[in-house]
């Protein structure tokens, strides 16, 4: 039995195990693939607990459909965010015993008024909650204060606007990662130079997701080669052809640099430019194991990515986010930052199995 004399239930239970909610609904109900070890896991935290199954818990909780508005940004097959809707759907999946349903409202996320008319859809939905990232803070700042007026809780995923009153965050620490980053791409002597590459977003600048990463490259940066040079370089993610001109204009006039960097989770397009111009004493860095970036990792173009298990994090996200919903508790932390790891070439191959 719990310390505080509250019944446990399996979300306790999941917790403790260290596993996914689903996971211990398949080894209750003997169901399902799960490895010995989650099955050793789940029983023992079932027995630590006290848990018991309550044949009602399900009858109990269908009397009510919960809905989570999933506000996300607009992707393709392949990108972060598509990754992040299919951990969501997963997560939700999960939780169809206990009603919990997502719903997703894709907005532009180069255009603020795409973001304003999606969230006002949100709204006029009435969802139970929401989960949404903050690409654009004002906004996303305004949007929160209407949520907490109306009562309806949210959550933040990837990325978070801090002082508001979201009941939890899942997703990376920004800033660590991209002091991680930093010093990843200075492990070879002394950096005189580097080169920051950065994608052109919305025309009015309200976008940039990837701020707090960039700042916690920054500052390392600073910190331990105060008289290093960071060059900023601008590229259009949309032409491959205005990519490549603009990476031989820029290291035809600075040959001297040798450190490249990309802070969000692209820098798989710089794999042309890399692939056509290889140097030995060259290291790039990157973040996020989309697909594109892994093979650019195998192929040698780019030599560490910092990331997560993207779609691991969205599940999770679902899961303790519906426990709030659900069941009424709180998160025993509402800042969760999932680990982050290093890739390269030579422990690739098995990270997503």
């Amino acid at each position: 039995m719990k310390a505080d004399n509250s019944v446990p239930t399996v979300f306790d239970v999941a917790r403790e195990a260290g596993v996914s909610r689903g996971t211990v609904d398949r080894v209750i109900h003997n169901r399902g693939r799960v490895s010995e070890d989650a099955v050793s896991r789940v029983k023992d935290a079932i027995a630590r607990l006290g848990y018991t199954v309550n044949p009602n818990a399900m009858l109990l909780a269908s009397r009510k459909a919960y809905t989570i508005a999933c506000l996300i940004p607009q992707f393709r097959p392949g990108e972060y965010w598509s990754l992040i809707s299919k951990g969501l759907q997963e997560g939700a999946k999960s939780l169809q015993g206990y009603n919990v349903s997502v719903q997703l409202y894709l907005y532009n996320s180069t255009d603020i008024d795409s973001f304003r008319v999606q969230s006002a859809r949100v709204l006029e939905d009435r969802p139970s909650g929401v989960i949404l990232n903050a690409v654009f803070r004002e906004a996303v700042t305004a949007f929160s204060e209407v949520l907490d007026g109306a009562g309806i809780p949210y959550a933040f995923i990837d990325n978070k606007v801090d002082g508001l009153g979201n009941v939890l965050y899942y997703g990376i620490d920004p800033y660590r990662s991209g002091y991680l980053g930093a010093y990843l791409l200075t492990l070879k002597g002394d950096v005189r130079d580097v080169a920051l590459i950065r994608i052109t977003r919305d025309k009015g600048s309200h976008a940039d997701p990837n701020g707090p990463r960039r700042e916690g490259f920054m500052d390392f940066i600073g910190e331990h080669f105060p008289d290093c040079t960071i060059h900023t370089v601008f590229i259009r993610p949309d032409s491959p052809a205005d990519i490549l001109s603009t990476l031989e204009h820029f290291f035809g006039t600075h040959p001297e640099v040798r450190h490249l960097a990309m802070t969000n989770s692209r820098v798989h397009l710089l794999s042309e430019y890399l692939r056509l111009h290889p140097s030995e004493d060259r290291i790039t860095i990157g973040f996020d194991d989309l697909e594109k970036n892994m093979e650019a990792l195998r192929a040698g173009y780019i030599d560490f990515l910092v990331t997560h298990h993207i779609e691991q994090q969205a599940r999770l996200a679902i899961t303790s986010f519906s426990e709030v919903l659900v069941w009424k508790r709180k998160p025993v932390r509402r800042n969760c930052y999932v680990h982050l790891d290093i890739l390269n070439r030579y422990n690739l191959d098995d990270y997503n199995d």
